[in-house]
Parts: C-alpha cells; structure tokens; sequence
C-alpha cells in the first residue's frame, strides 16, 4: 500500500477560509468594512504578506471588493464570479482539440435548451427583443464585424429570456472562450446567410411557441458552426 505525504496548507489560505466562513454565516454582514491588514495581523497572528495573499484569494472568489478611499467591503460571489475563475481552465482545455470538442458540444447541447426554454416560456415582450436583435444581425449582413457582434447579442437576447442570472453569466462566458473559433467561421464564404437563415428558423419557433422546433433549429445551426470553424480553419493553414 502506497501513500503520499499530506501536504501543509498554506497560511494564507487557513486566514481567507475563516474570513470567508464569517461572511457566510453573517458575522460579517455584506456592505460592511472588513478589518484593517493590521487588524487582522493581530487578530490571526501572522505576517502581511499571508493577510494580503488571503484578501487577494478572497478579492478572486467574490466574497470583498476594494471600494472608493481604498476600504475593502464584503460582498456576496455572483455567478460572473465563478465563471471567471474557471476562465483560465477554460482557455487551456481549449488549446488542445479534444478541449475544442468538448467545449462545442457543450454549447450545442446548452445553447439548444435555452431555445427549448425560450420556446415555453417567452412573453410577447421577450419575442419582440428578440425580434429586434434578429433585425440587427439582417442588417449587419456584409460587414464581419457588425455581423459578429448581433450574432452574439442575438444568442445573448435568447438566453435572457426569463431573467435566469445563471443561463446569461454562462452564456457570455462560454461566447467570450469560443471567440476565436466563432470569428473564423464567420470568414468561411456564405455563413452570413446561412447564420441568418438559421437564426430566422430559432426566432419563429420560439415565437410560435415550439419547443421541440426551437430545440431542433438551435442544434442544426450549431453543427453548422462547428463545419464552418473547421472548414475554416482549414482554409487558414
């Protein structure tokens, strides 16, 4: 039987989980003023650099903010928090292949329940945003990078539909990592058209109110996405 040695934690790490203990359980309510480094020097027994490392951990996860006059609050993790903690593992899984493979498939099968979703549950309100975005990407046909951008915020209007905080934080994170897959295939000859002509197809469906329509039309347009990233990036080599 083989065992590895336990490793020590670091100091500064032991100071930020009990910091972020008192914000949880309300000893340190949200909006208030965390105690000054030296305080909490004193308080923990160690040096500055561990109370600095822990507020800067703690700065990442979203539990304090620096505001105005340099005083540090508490505050709660959001959703945007937690994905952009994820960002850099993101970015590395898709240096390699198989990480581009699975990112697009998991934004096939994401994106196609956000269309589902919408389907049943948009308000004729949601409809004509969505229509209004859908009228800013026909227009931009001809020009890439206008194009690029309403073909984003068209995806984006989508996933909005029912003011779920979690489907736009993920939305826009999973749009940011696959910039560069989304601004190649765009280069590919045609898919301005195609991309509309597929983006008409999700917006009557969810207008109409067809789930399983919406669902169908969002995973064929991102099949599509993922032949043009490749016969685009076969073009670039």
């Amino acid at each position: 039987m083989n065992f590895t040695s336990i490793k020590r934690r670091k100091i500064h790490e032991d100071v930020a989980e009990q910091i972020e203990n008192q914000i949880l359980s309300g000893g340190l309510p949200e909006g208030s003023s965390l105690p000054s480094e030296r305080k909490l020097m004193e308080v923990f027994h160690v040096g500055r650099p561990a109370v600095r490392e822990a507020l800067l951990l703690l700065q990442r996860s979203g539990f304090i903010k620096v505001a105005s006059g340099g005083r540090t609050l508490v505050t709660r993790p959001t959703t945007a928090n937690f994905l952009d903690q994820l960002s850099s593992s993101a970015r590395h899984l898709l240096s390699s292949q198989e990480g581009e493979r699975s990112f697009q498939e998991a934004r096939r099968l994401f994106e196609a329940a956000i269309a589902r979703n919408a389907a049943e549950i948009a308000t004729k309100d949601d409809i004509q945003r969505l229509e209004v975005a859908l009228m800013a990407n026909r227009q931009s046909i001809g020009n890439l990078d206008s194009f690029e951008r309403t073909d984003v915020a068209f995806h984006l209007t989508l996933a909005q539909i029912g003011d779920n905080p979690v489907f736009s934080a993920l939305h826009k994170a999973i749009a940011e990592w696959l910039a560069l897959q989304r601004h190649i295939a765009l280069r590919v000859s045609g898919v301005e058209n195609s991309a509309y002509r597929s983006h008409e197809e999700i917006f009557q469906a969810v207008a109409d109110h067809q789930p399983e329509q919406a669902w169908q039309a969002m995973d064929r347009h991102l099949r599509q996405v993922i032949e043009q990233y490749e016969q685009g990036r076969g073009n670039e080599k």
